[in-house]
């Protein structure tokens, strides 16, 4: 009895095992690190991909294959592949009129399946995303491709597909261990939106009450003359910081979206305040005059509409004085923080962008999802007068 019963307990283990048969091999897989979107000719997208190759070994050159063509016959998309001389990854790119399309090219071009599960970034020049076509890039390669959605999008003025050939693994990690620890501590510091992973950037862009927004990135060849008198050191946008430094690429501020159209952008400092009126804020130390304090508590956070229709920022929040000259009084300190709070909120009021979340407030004051629609918040939105008020105890 005892062995059939272990006979049993064999078959049962066999009918659970047969449910990995649809896997795949580690070998057969291109696992995708970073992907850049760019726009090409005569409406097209190029796709450029940054995945491990397998080898430790250098390689380089470059090669194209075009599609053979008959006179006035428009040229075919092509896949174009550039290995570049750093040991370990390679940089696949393909032209198509999707990025859906593109994809597919490398996968039949290139001998593994493209595979973005282990996705860190996604790169996306500007002059693309400032049109309607960065929602449907985003869900095409969200939802065909299974990419790990908890991949940063990234918006650069520079060429996306430079932006991510030109990255490189610094500090002795891998590049993947790398660009996850390099978010990690620009969201510690507040210079990069908290809600920038790709899952988060679809769904605000698909709400009618939030708008999405996203990293913004720029190269600096080290060579920036741009110093903005009197303004807070991180006071500007990537690629303007007066500074050497092993990487070339720079993550400072937030792309603005309205919808799926990006409309505008924040500084470093901007993103800083941002985070702040979202309650997301995780910066533990701020530099004010040339004093740098430390937060100490919680910072508390309230959003409101106000009875005459403004938006309103309310802010509670303790400060130690930990380094430098101390010149301001709390009521000086509330008052700068207060003017950057209403700054930004007009900033992000002007591109119609609802960053901070109003839209989630507004909207509990409808029964119906037709009486919601019918205020057309997006327009509403732009006409709303706004108001902070910061109260900081400095211990």
């Amino acid at each position: 009895m005892r062995r059939i019963a272990l006979f049993a307990a064999l078959l049962a283990c066999l009918t659970l095992l047969g449910g990995c048969g649809g896997g795949q091999e580690i070998e057969s897989c291109l696992f995708v690190l970073a992907m850049a979107v760019d726009p090409a000719e005569n409406g097209n997208l190029t796709v450029t991909v940054k995945a491990l190759s397998g080898t430790q070994e250098a390689v380089g050159g470059a090669s194209d294959e075009t599609a053979p063509q008959e006179d006035g016959e428009q040229a075919q998309p092509a896949a174009r592949t550039l290995e570049t001389p750093e040991p370990g990854y390679i940089v696949l790119s393909a032209t198509a009129p999707s990025c859906l399309r593109a994809l597919s090219l490398l996968s039949a071009t290139t001998p593994r399946t493209v595979n973005l599960s282990q996705l860190q970034e996604i790169v996306i020049s500007r002059t693309l995303a400032e049109t309607d076509a960065t929602l449907s890039i985003l869900k095409e390669i969200y939802a065909m491709y299974r990419a790990n959605g908890e991949a940063i999008v990234v918006v650069t003025p520079d060429d996306a597909g430079d932006f991510i050939r030109r990255q490189r693994a610094i500090l002795g990690v891998r590049l993947s261990k790398y660009l996850e620890v390099l978010f990690d501590h620009f969201s510690q510091i507040d210079t990069i939106p908290p809600d920038a992973q790709l899952a988060a950037v679809i769904s605000a862009m698909e709400s009618s009450v939030t708008d999405a927004t996203a990293v913004y990135a720029a190269g600096n060849a080290f060579d920036s003359t741009l110093l903005l008198s009197g303004a807070a050191d991180l006071d500007r946008l990537p690629g303007h910081l007066p500074r050497t430094s092993p990487a070339e690429n720079e993550y400072l501020g937030t792309a603005l979206f309205s919808g799926a159209r990006m409309t505008g952008t924040l500084t470093g400092e901007e993103t800083g305040i941002l985070c702040l009126m979202m309650g997301r804020a995780q910066r533990r130390s701020a530099f004010i005059g040339n004093a740098q304090y430390a937060v100490s508590l919680p910072t508390r956070v309230k959003r409101t509409l106000e009875a005459d229709g403004a938006l309103g920022v309310r802010v509670h929040m303790n400060l130690t004085h930990v380094a430098g000259v101390r010149e301001n009084a709390q009521a000086d300190i509330a008052a700068q923080i207060e003017r950057a709070c209403v700054d930004v909120l007009l900033k992000l009021r002007a591109a119609s962008c609802d960053a901070v979340g109003f839209g989630r407030l507004a909207i509990r004051r409808h029964l119906t999802i037709a009486d919601w629609e019918a205020q057309n918040w997006a327009q509403d939105y732009e006409g709303r007068p706004v108001r902070a008020a910061v109260h900081v105890k400095v211990l």
